[in-house]
């Protein structure tokens, strides 16, 4: 049975911008897709897939990777609390922390994976599609494909001479330009080279200096050169990001303050309040050691009158964020077609450097010392000061090469294969530094050394070495029934030297080897899937896949002196995690290819789920098993050759499968401070029900059974509407709109009150005006129209920072126009 396949990545756009051709057939288009790793349509492939061609990323307002979470369902973006994105997929993301715990999606660029891209700062330009693979994908990619893959695929040079341009003006002083330039230099040869660049105004302004922060400024480049012979094709493109911004780390903090200062802020409630600094490291190593060996008095509480805005896009910071990245990411794909078969080499590189600095506390103490003290703050030079001030400093610069090789047959049989193999080597160096005036003035009261006048979690030498053998083998049973079996053995090492610098508390940087010690593992494990794919008709198709997927373990960003080790050496590890996963799905076209309609249930039963807490002065990752399953629907329909309707629909239900679990923010559970011993680090309790029955002890874990993962709204919606108006003069007029709204989800697997992000929605819209040969286009455009400062994630920091919580907002209301020449 030969299938027709007629799709469209605009099922999923967060707007809708048809092109030309819909316009004026009515129906549907095809777009090609890579999702297993060859070339078939959406709608040919039995996977869980949102494609997004160049041309519907920019009409669908889709300029970076955050702003696909409206568009794909079960996804969910938001900035972290350090240096990466969280990215969740089917409630499965990258809650482990540290430089040997890895995401649960690919990241991937141009089929390259990427262990440590930037990609919530990567805008899409010149870009032939993004795909998002949804579920498990261990077999064909890469590694740690727990959650999916994002792969960006870029333009690729062409015969013809031409290009495009875009300018864009907004609000915030928003001015982006996109371009690309193709230049066929033989009748095999070309080359294509593509620009970005974003300048902005701050989204955020700091009350305290006057200036708007959380700015941007960045710009990339890009160069793709294809040749093409007869049978071969041959592609090398190679893309550098750089910015030199403001953005901010988080874009609020949110505390009910403990007034009685033991552990800062309340397990019950979040509030537009400061930490009672008392409960913080400031507050205990000033008023508990520093004052009485200066015999002097210093404040209580340094923030008690310190200034806090209702507005969360107003802030009160002391040190002006600064945030630089340098990033370069290359591909190299050789593809050899035989008689029979098609041989693949991909070879990928990626270096990147990042430096971020930040307000430690986010706010500014109101309360003055008795004495002043000069806080060293590395690079970015002393300060003097006369009151509580810390700032924080994240640097990362990891570097790999990968190499991947496939074969691929194409029989006229019913039996073909696909056999590869993929090897990776990665290394890095991670710092992550806080300078106070805390730490400063207690060194030089107690005769501490100046390189230990601050905290420094330090992974140096980080390596990865991981390779991997797969293949797939297909059998055509039947005219409409096709059969696939795959497998893949993964091994894996992981090996660094770590340390911690904090006071003379743990590692000693004048200790041999600079204090530090060494930490590794490794892991092998096989995985695959089974999958069986029925065309039932010329437009519909049905599929049902079981696989197995695997994720590898680490080791904890921890000190080798660390209490927690003292206590429980294997607390130095976390363990990999498994899912299996059970998947069907319906894909169809109907009323003459004028309907689609996708149709998906998932179950997944997951082993050993790693998810951090921060404590005794690391990122603790634990291991916990949970069950996950959920439906996804996605649908568009042009009912005449103007009108465009799409809808997403989305509903996820995860339940942890027993375990427990200390809460650092309610170590009583019992939501007050009682029997509560406040220990900076990490408080003690001295109450009923210790462990052995006598206190004090860490505290009384929390049963976190049945409790819902993080990040996981249990349901979504995302509904679009446009029209075109063709005119007089040949022209055209499209108005789309799109509104999407979701479930409130939680930030921690204790699902408690402070752990609570609110069900929210946004509405976008755009009204393009297209020239007669659709050679230039203008468009006014809108996000966020009702302005709301939605909660997109949450981090909970530890007892030092009195558990205060960082928050993360969609961006505030942005409109402008975009203007467009194609040539």
């Amino acid at each position: 049975m030969t299938r027709r396949s007629v799709v469209t990545p605009c099922a999923c756009a967060l707007l809708l911008g048809p092109s030309l051709a819909l316009a004026q057939s009515g129906m549907l288009e095809e777009i090609i897709v890579t999702a297993e790793k060859r070339a078939t349509t959406v709608q040919d492939t039995p996977i869980a897939v949102t494609a997004f061609s160049g041309t519907e990323l920019d009409r669908a307002l889709i300029s970076k990777s955050l702003d696909m979470q409206f568009s794909v369902p079960n996804m969910l973006m938001s900035k972290d609390n350090f240096t990466t994105a969280a990215i969740s997929i089917r409630g499965i993301g990258n809650q482990a922390v540290g430089a040997a715990a890895d995401s649960g999606t690919g990241t991937h660029f141009n089929g390259v994976y990427l262990n440590n891209g930037r990609i919530f700062e990567t805008e899409f330009f010149d870009a032939e599609r993004v795909e998002v693979l949804r579920g498990p994908q261990g077999t064909l990619y890469g590694r740690n494909t727990t959650a999916g893959v994002v792969n960006l695929i870029t333009r690729k040079p062409e015969e013809d001479w031409g290009g495009n341009i875009n300018l864009e003006l907004g609000n915030y002083d928003h001015v982006k330009l996109k371009g690309a330039l193709n230049i066929p230099l033989t009748d095999d040869l070309a080359q294509r080279f593509a620009l970005f660049s974003l300048n902005r105004d701050g989204f955020v302004d700091n009350e305290y200096t006057g200036d708007s922060v959380d700015g941007r400024d960045m710009y990339a480049l890009r160069s793709s050169t294809r040749w093409r012979g007869e049978r071969s094709d041959v592609n090398l493109s190679v893309n550098y990001l750089r910015e030199d911004s403001d953005r901010m780390r988080g874009s609020n903090q949110r505390c009910l303050r403990d007034p009685q200062g033991i552990i800062g802020c309340l397990p019950t409630g979040l509030a537009n309040q400061r930490t009672n600094s008392a409960a913080t490291v400031t507050g205990f190593l000033v008023n508990n050691l520093v004052a009485g060996r200066l015999e002097t008095d210093f404040p209580d509480d340094d923030f008690l009158n310190s200034p806090v805005s209702s507005d969360p896009r107003k802030q009160y910071l002391d040190f002006a964020p600064r945030y630089e990245v340098e990033d370069w990411m290359a591909s190299f794909e050789v593809e050899h077609a035989f008689d029979a078969m098609t041989l693949t080499w991909l070879t990928g590189y990626h270096r990147s450097k990042l430096h971020a600095r930040n307000d430690y506390d986010f706010t500014v103490a109101s309360e003055p010392w008795p004495v002043a003290v000069t806080v060293d703050r590395g690079p970015d030079g002393p300060i003097t000061v006369d009151r509580a001030y810390a700032s924080d400093r994240s640097t990362t610069t990891p570097e790999q090469w990968s190499q991947e090789i496939r074969l691929a047959s194409d029989f006229d049989g019913d039996w073909n294969f696909m056999l590869g193999g993929f090897w990776l080597q990665y290394e890095s160096e991670v710092h992550y530094y806080v300078y106070s005036a805390a730490l400063t003035l207690y060194g030089e009261t107690f005769g501490i050394p100046a390189e230990q006048r601050l905290f420094d979690n330090a992974t140096r030498s980080y390596q990865l070495d991981t390779w991997a053998t797969f293949g797939e083998l297909y059998w055509q049973a039947t005219d409409a029934l096709r059969l696939t079996l795959g497998l893949r053995y993964t091994e894996e090492e992981k090996r660094s030297l770590q340390r911690t610098i904090y006071l003379g508390f743990l590692d000693d940087p004048n200790g041999p080897n600079g204090g530090y010690k060494a930490f590794e593992g490794s892991w092998e494990e096989p995985t695959g899937k089974f999958n069986v794919t029925w065309d039932i008709d010329t437009d519909l198709m049905a599929y049902l896949t079981l696989s197995r997927s695997y994720k590898s373990g680490g080791f904890n960003p921890i000190s080798d002196d660390s209490v927690l080790l003292r206590d429980d050496p294997g607390l130095a590890e976390f363990d990999p995690e498994y899912i299996n996963a059970f998947e069907v799905g319906l894909k169809s076209r109907l009323l003459d290819n004028t309907l689609q309609a996708n149709l998906t249930y998932f179950y997944y039963d997951y082993d050993g789920l790693q998810i951090s807490k921060i404590t005794q002065q690391t990122s603790l990752n634990e291991n916990f098993d949970a069950a996950i399953q959920g439906f996804e629907g996605e649908f568009a329909w042009l009912p005449t050759d103007r009108w465009r309707v799409t809808a997403n629909l989305a509903w996820l239900d995860t339940a942890m499968d027993g375990g427990s679990s200390l809460d650092p923010a309610d170590i009583n559970q019992m939501g007050t401070t009682e029997f509560v011993v406040n220990a900076v680090n990490s408080n003690l309790y001295v109450g009923p029900g210790c462990p052995g029955g006598v206190p004090p002890c860490a505290g009384l874990e929390a049963d976190l059974d049945g409790n819902a993962l993080p990040n996981a709204p249990e349901f979504s919606v995302n509904l679009g509407l446009s029209y075109n108006w063709p005119l007089d003069n040949g022209m055209e007029l499209t108005a789309a709109a799109n509104y999407y709204w979701q479930d409130e989800f939680y930030t921690r697997v204790f699902n408690t009150v402070n752990d609570t992000v609110d069900a929210w929605d946004v509405w976008n819209a755009t009204l393009t005006l297209y020239s007669t040969d659709r050679s230039w286009f203008a468009e006014a455009w809108g996000r966020n129209l009702n302005d709301e400062d939605h909660v997109t994630g949450q981090y909970l920091g530890d007892q030092n920072v009195g558990l205060a919580t960082n928050q993360f907002l969609l961006e505030p209301r942005t409109f402008g126009v975009t203007l467009g020449y194609t040539f």
